[in-house]
């Protein structure tokens, strides 16, 4: 008896914790995205809660809001992230050598910009993620998760590229596991600009 008894709490307790997860929100590689290569962005405005180095990196003018077609580049690469996505703190280091590869590039550094979106992430969290993985590109926040939901609710980690004009390049969902092929659709999109 006790035995069957031990059997259904832990099958009740199993079933709690998958209800329980269904109304949480997701974080890590469990989707692919809505938005697909060759088709336009959807339009979206961000708040202006960078630094002022930020917004140098990314030629953005002072103001409330911008937009990804106010960032001075012929390419922006962006990382849909979580500060609570183990995914993403995995993936950092190599964002950030994304990033570091970029900058030191004389060829890509004038014609790409990096900078992350954070899921359902206020101000504090941001800089305490960017603080604990030294991450060195701007980050905005997303707390609501307004700009994931016009995104058709990205799965995170995910890069995505767009030119200048809006137009989704190349997305990669899921942590950086091929810099070089990352690299190479950076290399192939800005020699066709």
């Amino acid at each position: 008896m006790n035995n069957k008894r031990f059997y259904l709490a832990a099958l009740l307790l199993v079933m709690l914790i998958v209800g329980a997860a269904g109304a949480l929100p997701v974080y890590g590689n469990t989707s692919s995205p809505s938005i697909s290569e060759g088709r336009p962005l959807p339009s979206f405005k961000m708040n202006m809660t960078l630094s002022p180095e930020m917004m140098q990196y990314l030629g953005l003018e002072a103001g409330p809001e911008f937009t990804l077609s106010q960032i001075r580049s012929k390419i922006v690469v962006i990382e849909v992230l979580s500060a609570l996505c183990e995914d993403c703190h995995k993936n950092a280091p190599q964002v950030n050598k994304l990033f570091n590869i970029i900058s030191n590039d004389p060829e890509l550094n004038p014609n790409v910009k990096m900078m992350g979106i954070a899921v359902g992430n206020d101000a504090k969290m941001v800089a305490a993620y960017k603080d604990t993985y030294k991450v060195k590109f701007p980050i905005v926040t997303d707390p609501k998760e307004d700009i994931n939901k016009l995104l058709g609710n990205v799965a995170t980690p995910t890069i995505i590229m767009v030119d200048s004009k809006g137009m989704v390049l190349f997305i990669h969902g899921g942590e950086i596991d091929d810099m070089d092929m990352i690299l190479g659709a950076i290399r192939t999109f800005i020699s066709k600009k």
